[in-house]
């Protein structure tokens, strides 16, 4: 996995192949969960969506129950390439489920220092939060990200088409949010709060507070190690 950092992309050595490690995990996993541990969700289990909101910081979202005292922050910015490879196939959607699960708080500081297109769709992940459909946009949003990155970037209009692919955001109410980059205070709070924070790159988590660093690389893909070590800090807060 690649790491975009403000000064350009740092290659993690010897690094896998994101997919074929998480590819292993989820094959393993076909059979359901060990127990009653909310943590051991499993990669297809069909659960409700979860709360979605934004912290008291004003600058946080938070996916789950914002009192959850395990929490993971995860830092990124849309148009990054390994936020992408993170959010599509390492232990991004782990997370999501997770969270889903009641296990954890899921927390993204959203930086945009990779352009125009990094802060328009920043405000409009904020816009999504309104509808609680986030979650939802997030994904699609990397799922259409390399396409969008070679025609140059996000923007408002494509923005807009990418929400109809989530039922139920796109609306009046959101469409002017988009428009009229109603929460650029938020984006600009948000960019300046990962700059002032100890991640030099992105993607980068942070589990209650505690940076993993982006050479751990198989905390950022491997399913099964990323719960055992999520496991230990739950036991410790």
């Amino acid at each position: 996995m690649q790491v975009r950092t403000r000064r350009g992309f740092l290659g993690a050595a010897a690094a896998m192949a994101v997919a074929s490690s998480v590819g292993a995990c989820e094959a393993g996993r076909s059979g359901g969960s060990r127990g009653e541990d909310p943590l051991d969700v499993p990669a297809g289990a069909d659960l409700p969506p979860a709360r979605e909101s934004l912290a008291a910081d004003g600058t946080t979202i938070v996916i789950g129950n914002p009192s959850a005292p395990l929490s993971v922050r995860v830092y990124e910015d849309l148009s990054c390439p390994a936020c992408a490879d993170f959010e599509l196939d390492g232990n991004g959607p782990y997370l999501k489920q997770a969270a889903r699960n009641d296990a954890l708080q899921l927390q993204f500081t959203l930086g945009s220092f990779l352009g125009p297109g990094s802060k328009f769709a920043a405000n409009a992940l904020r816009a999504a939060v309104d509808h609680n459909k986030f979650t939802e946009y997030h994904e699609v949003l990397y799922r259409h990200q390399a396409k969008v990155r070679k025609a140059g970037g996000f923007t408002r209009d494509r923005l807009l088409a990418m929400a109809v692919k989530v039922p139920g955001l796109r609306g009046p109410e959101f469409d002017a949010a988009v428009l009229e980059t109603k929460h650029h205070a938020f984006v600009a709070a948000a960019d300046e709060a990962m700059r002032a924070s100890p991640a030099e790159g992105t993607p980068t988590m942070a589990v209650n507070g505690a940076l993993v660093p982006t050479d751990s690389r198989g905390l950022y893909e491997d399913r099964d190690r990323l719960y055992r070590h999520l496991r230990k800090a739950a036991a410790r807060s």
